[in-house]
Formats: structure tokens, C-alpha cells, sequence
């Protein structure tokens, strides 16, 4: 920050431009990943794991279902790894089928390989830039490099990743950020993280109505249960297994209203067994011009904003619930999952509801892995599939914060965007593959996408209904490991280009 000396003679600071915020940040992370590198490997636990890796939510999620392990939930991301590491302590041990020993093998790789891993790189391509659905992390240009440096132990974690982005896929985005850097601590059975980690609230395979990983990771600071376990208190022991994720951070590259905050709050239970319940409340505060004091944060806490004037309402948010429920079908686990996300508040409840529901069902093929889902999302508001009256044009947007609930132009929510509706079908296929540990997926999608033609949806600027596939294989060449697919899309109708792009990522660990 430089110091300038105004005509009334008092000395202000000026803003420091986005390079150099990056460029301080990026010190202070070196600074304290190098001193958590020193640290011995035999341990982890203070370390996160941010939402984007497909084949690892895949694994554990078969274990929770087929009661391998005890109650990890796959729809709260970041995840701190003691979560993982104590279930994996206490997994089954006995009557085990193969494809189950392939699932536990394959966590347990993971966890060894980040645990014993110093520094590395990661790329990714693809190649025609075009938006991509699901959970798996996919490059937002067309074409993205980063180095990281990482370590840590039983109290403390953190990871230094700085990126490089070549042809954006929206004029938002940083040519450069530190998308996957943080700094963890364990304390009192909690984990508390600073960094830049992406984020997905819900159970969808496809996308989520609330918080997905499509758009840019938001910096801030945020803090978990170090472990999902029941209450220990035999008053509040029926809740069950539980888990929470409080966040407070600010948006970067918004127009609108610049220097926007977000504080965003999700809890979840699992009051009896394969039943998953969770809240979530996303909320936008605050700004340059705004009020920043905590009576502007109080009414956006308590949903005080709507009886207000345009243009003084404090926040813009977005709230809702979800439910997963696993029950055996001939011995294998069939799931049901439902999302729904309120644009509105009415009563001090979520209101003009967005909706999501999908289903899947898991089983063996001697001991091939086998997982199928269906998947459909509808992000006008109110409209819920036809049941109720479309309100379009408003999901995802905002009369004061106009840039809405998106970031660096692309949704903070589901990756189709607002007022909008996605179907979504697929496989993946995880052979008894112990050596490279491969998989192969595909998915079909039908959209219907921005029918208002915002332009804050700079994913999907114009109105279009198109069609899309995408085939993908991953793999393992410890430890690295590699994603390679195709994806498409076709127009049916509206203003949106054709493409075919080739993907690829890898994450290629260089010491150990």
C-alpha cells in the first residue's frame, strides 16, 4: 500500500491493486506452508480437502452407503481430513467384497499420497473453453497451470498454490490466483482454515443450488467440526452424527458492488442412519458504499430486509435445505437426494424456491464398481418444475447487488445459472484396478439455460437450449494421478456457439 497526501492535507491510503494483494498474500502463505513443510509426514490431520475431486467423493460415498465406514458427509466440502481418517479407523473389517477393499485402498492412497507429498504441479486443459457441469474440478480457460508447495501435522496445515489461467473463459477472471492455498489448525475438536478453498453445500452429482464449485473460490476464513460424530450428551444424542461450516469472506473482481462480503453458515445431522439433513444460508453484505457496522449485519442475519426501500436492503442471500436418504435395494445402496434453495424470505423462511432432486443406485459387477444417477435441477424461481408460478429473472440476481450471486461472472450456485433447467444422466464404472486404479465415466445433459438473457451469467450470457455429453477416464500413476475426457455441446435453439472440447488434468506430486 502506498500513502498519497489529498488537497485538505490529510494522508489516505490508496487501494492496493489486485497484483499486489496477490502477490502479499502469496508471502504470507510461503511463509507459513514453509515452516509446515519441515514437518514430519507421519501425520495430517489438520489438512482440508476441498471439494473437486469426482473419484474421491465416489469412493467415500460408497463406503457411507454400504456401511463400511461411519457417517462422512460427501455434501459438506471443504472436508478436514481428520474426518476421513477417524472413519477409516473405525471402518468394518470383516465381510468385505473385493470392490470394497478397492474403495478403502483408494481413500486410504490419497490420504497417504497428500500426506507424504512436499511440492508439485497441476494443469489443466480445455481446449474449446466450454462451461462444465458436475463436481469434479474442471478448468475454468482453456488451458491452467499452478505449482504448490504443502505440509503440515496434527495441529497445523496449509498449502501454498499459485495458478496461471490462459483465455479465461469470462473477462472477470484473474490471469493469475491462489485457488487451492490455505493455512489450517486443529484445536478443541475443531478446524479452523484461512485460505482460498472451493466450496460445494449439497448432495447433487451435477451441480448445487446453493454453493458449487463453478465459479472462482472465494477467499476467507471459515471453521468445522474436526470430527462428525454424535453429541457425547445423552439429551442431544439423537441427533446423531453432525457437522457444521461457518464462512466469512469477500468477493474479488465485483463491479457492482465492490469488496462485497459473504458470510455463509451450513449445519447438518444424520438423526438415524442413511438419512442426511442440512441447512445452508448464503449471504452477500456489505461493500464499498454499503454499511458495513453490525446492525446492517444483524438485519441480514435476521432476515430483516425485505420490508426495506430498494437500494437499502442489507444483503442478498440465498437460503434452503437438503435431505439424502440411502436405503439397501437387494443389498446395494439406493439414494435419493433433494435440494431446495430460497431466492426470498417469507415468515423468516426461505421463500420462491429453486429445486433440485436426484436419485442413485450403486451395485457390483463381480468387482467392477458400478454407480448410476439421475439428476434435475430448476433455477427459476418458484417454478419448481412446473408446480408453482415462474418468477423469471430472479434467481441468482439482486436490485442492489447487481453483479448477483456470481463470481468472476460465473454461478456461485448451480453452473447453468439462473432461471434456468438441467436434466442430467450417467455412469461411472470402477474396475478391481489396483495398480492404476482407473475408472471411466459418462454423462448426458439437457439444458435450458438464462431464459432472461442476464448478462451477469457471462457462463451462459444469451437464452440457448442445448444438448451435452461428456466421456472421461481417470487414473493413477502413483502418486499421480490424471483425468482425461471429451465434452459437447449442441445447440437446439437460442444464441449459444457449438463446441467440442478436449479435457485433461493432472496433479503430478514432485516430492516426497
Amino acid at each position: 500500500m502506498t500513502s498519497i497526501v489529498h488537497k485538505s492535507g490529510l494522508i489516505r491510503l490508496c487501494e492496493p491493486t489486485g497484483k499486489h494483494v496477490i502477490r502479499s498474500i502469496a508471502i504470507g502463505l510461503l511463509s507459513a506452508v514453509a515452516l509446515l513443510a519441515g514437518e514430519g509426514a507421519s501425520a495430517q490431520n489438520a489438512a482440508m480437502i476441498e471439494a473437486g475431486n469426482q473419484e474421491l467423493r465416489d469412493d467415500i460415498q460408497w463406503l457411507v452407503d454400504r456401511g463400511i465406514i461411519g457417517y462422512v458427509s460427501t455434501s459438506t466440502w471443504p472436508i478436514p481430513v481428520s474426518v476421513l481418517e477417524a472413519a477409516l479407523e473405525a471402518r468394518k473389517r470383516k465381510g468385505l467384497a473385493r470392490a470394497d477393499v478397492h474403495a478403502i485402498l483408494a481413500v486410504r492412497r490419497y490420504l497417504d499420497d497428500q500426506k507424504n507429498s512436499r511440492f508439485g504441479l497441476v494443469a489443466q486443459v480445455n481446449t474449446d473453453s466450454l462451461p462444465q457441469l458436475g463436481f469434479a474440478s474442471q478448468s475454468r480457460a482453456a488451458a491452467s497451470g499452478g505449482v504448490y508447495l504443502q505440509g503440515g501435522g496434527d495441529t497445523f496445515a496449509g498449502k501454498l498454490q499459485v495458478n496461471g489461467l490462459l483465455d479465461p473463459l469470462t473477462s472477470k477472471q484473474s490471469k493469475v490466483n491462489l485457488e487451492g492455498s490455505y493455512v489450517s489448525a486443529r484445536f478443541l475438536g475443531q478446524a479452523l482454515y484461512v485460505g482460498q478453498l472451493a466450496h460445494y453445500w449439497g448432495p447433487g452429482l451435477d451441480g448445487s443450488l446453493n454453493w458449487g464449485n463453478a465459479g472462482t473460490a472465494i477467499p476467507g476464513i471459515g471453521l468445522q467440526r474436526a470430527k462428525q460424530t454424535a453429541p457425547e450428551s445423552k439429551w442431544l444424542s439423537w441427533m446423531g452424527p453432525w457437522g457444521y461450516d461457518f464462512f466469512l469472506g469477500q468477493l474479488q473482481h465485483d463491479n457492482a458492488v465492490p469488496r462485497a462480503r459473504v458470510i455463509n453458515m451450513r449445519v447438518f445431522v444424520q438423526p438415524i442412519k442413511g438419512l442426511e439433513l442440512g441447512a445452508s444460508r448464503f449471504i452477500e453484505w456489505g461493500g464499498r458504499g454499503r454499511d458495513n457496522g453490525l446492525g446492517a449485519l444483524w438485519d441480514a442475519l435476521r432476515g430483516n430486509s425485505n420490508d426495506q426501500a430498494r437500494g437499502e436492503d442489507p444483503s442478498n442471500e440465498l437460503s434452503g435445505f437438503d435431505l439424502r436418504y440411502t436405503l439397501s435395494l437387494w443389498g446395494n445402496p439406493l439414494t435419493f437426494y433433494g435440494q431446495l434453495a430460497g431466492e426470498d424470505e417469507a415468515g423468516g423462511l426461505p421463500s420462491h424456491y429453486l429445486s433440485q432432486f436426484g436419485m442413485q443406485f450403486k451395485h457390483a459387477i463381480g468387482a467392477t464398481r458400478v454407480q448410476w444417477h439421475a439428476e434435475a435441477a430448476d433455477t427459476t424461481a418458484s417454478r419448481v418444475f412446473g408446480l408453482g408460478s415462474a418468477l423469471a429473472g430472479t434467481a441468482y440476481s439482486h436490485g442492489t447487488y447487481k453483479d448477483g450471486l456470481y463470481h468472476d461472472g460465473l454461478p456461485i450456485g448451480h453452473p447453468i445459472g439462473g432461471t434456468g433447467r438441467a436434466l442430467s444422466a450417467g455412469v461411472v464404472l470402477v474396475p478391481d484396478d489396483f495398480r492404476y486404479f482407473s475408472r471411466y465415466s459418462v454423462r448426458f445433459i439437457q439444458a435450458e439455460v438464462n431464459e432472461k438473457s442476464q448478462a451477469i451469467n457471462q457462463a451462459f450470457p444469451r437464452q440457448a437450449r442445448w444438448y451435452g455429453a461428456e466421456l472421461a477416464y481417470s487414473w493413477r500413476i502413483r502418486p499421480a494421478t490424471f483425468r482425461a475426457g471429451v465434452s459437447m455441446l449442441r445447440r437446439t435453439s437460442g444464441n449459444i456457439d457449438n463446441g467440442f472440447s478436449l479435457n485433461l488434468s493432472m496433479n503430478i506430486p514432485l516430492g516426497m
